[in-house]
């Protein structure tokens, strides 16, 4: 056990951020996926919270590598979804547990920032500095579990702004520098931000506008679609952990048009093909948990090859990884 625990990869935390979000996207279908998604959600972060402590100069470093910093996020934010699973049975020690992955989460934020964006580089700029300052949104998802809501609408739009500016810093870099291979899963990561502000939006704010929602809902839509494009070939490649970032992204789009349309259908906006909109929700949210169910698959035997075959490709396959990242940082 303690040879699994000390491979453990960071981006591990993505997974279980997307379990964790796919059980609450299947809730409402059945609750018995909700409750499964939770268990594996917390398995995988407690293998991670297993190595933090077991073997914490591991991981500092490679808090040294800026997408492996800033993947670290996903770990806060499966924790704040875990503290809502929490919350309906043990209220107090959900909310801390809440409170203490949001401040972790806003410590990042900062340290992230002194550490990474006053040295400013371009080329080691990814989609996962999205994870880092767009991320904190989910506190403003998970915020109404403990009545949060006001400081979850202040998160909501400090995290909106932060994605203002990524965005095309992000896409600035995705057009001036090639990406190297074990990274280019990350660009799933682009159909996240803008599904996770609508969410956001419409769990804290006390009178959300029908058209800035509908604004949102197309954007996140049309990101949605510009990373399916892409995703044959992402699929296709050999596995990286990385693979993680084809979690979350999928959940939260799924998520954001059904929270979207029932806003929308609520306020008495005239959605056009609405029966058309209800298949397509149906299919994401298909679609969301075959992928999430897909890299989980992966990680298992990832996690299995490290174990029982220490020199299998999937060691090698990171330490390609790193050296590819650090190569590519270098020039």
């Amino acid at each position: 056990m303690r040879e699994l625990i000390k491979k453990v990869p960071i981006p591990t935390a993505g997974v279980a951020l997307g379990l964790a979000a796919l059980g609450n996207l299947l809730q409402p279908y059945t609750e018995i996926a909700h409750g499964v998604c939770g268990l594996l959600a917390l398995a995988l972060v407690s293998l991670l919270a297993a190595k933090i402590v077991l073997f914490p100069s591991m991981i500092r470093d490679d808090l040294h590598n800026s997408i492996l910093a800033s993947v670290s996020a996903t770990l806060f934010m499966a924790l704040m979804q875990l503290a809502g699973y929490l919350a309906p049975v043990a209220i107090v020690p959900a909310f801390g547990l809440w409170i203490c992955a949001v401040a972790a989460h806003l410590s990042l934020m900062v340290w992230f920032s002194f550490r990474f964006i006053r040295r400013f580089k371009l080329h080691e700029v990814f989609p996962t500095y999205f994870i880092c300052y767009v991320g904190i949104i989910v506190a403003s998802v998970t915020s109404p579990a403990f009545s949060m809501e006001s400081l979850g609408y202040g998160l909501f739009w400090l995290g909106f702004a932060c994605y203002a500016v990524l965005l095309a810093v992000v896409t600035l870099r995705y057009l001036r520098h090639e990406i190297p291979e074990p990274a280019r899963p990350l660009f799933c990561i682009y159909a996240a931000p803008m599904s996770l502000s609508l969410v956001g939006y419409l769990s804290t704010s006390p009178n959300p506008n029908p058209v800035f929602v509908g604004v949102l809902m197309v954007l996140a839509q049309a990101l949605f679609a510009m990373v399916l494009t892409r995703l044959p070939k992402l699929v296709a490649l050999k596995f990286y952990p990385s693979f993680a970032a084809m979690t979350f992204p999928f959940v939260i789009s799924a998520t954001a048009l059904s929270k979207g349309v029932a806003f929308l259908t609520g306020a008495g906006v005239a959605l056009p093909f609405p029966e058309a909109l209800q298949v397509l929700i149906g299919l994401e949210t298909a679609f969301a948990a075959i992928m999430v169910l897909f890299v989980l698959g992966h990680y298992v035997r990832f996690f299995y090859e490290r174990v029982e075959h220490p020199q299998a490709a999937a060691v090698v396959q990171e330490s390609q990884m790193n050296a590819r990242f650090a190569e590519n940082f270098e020039n």
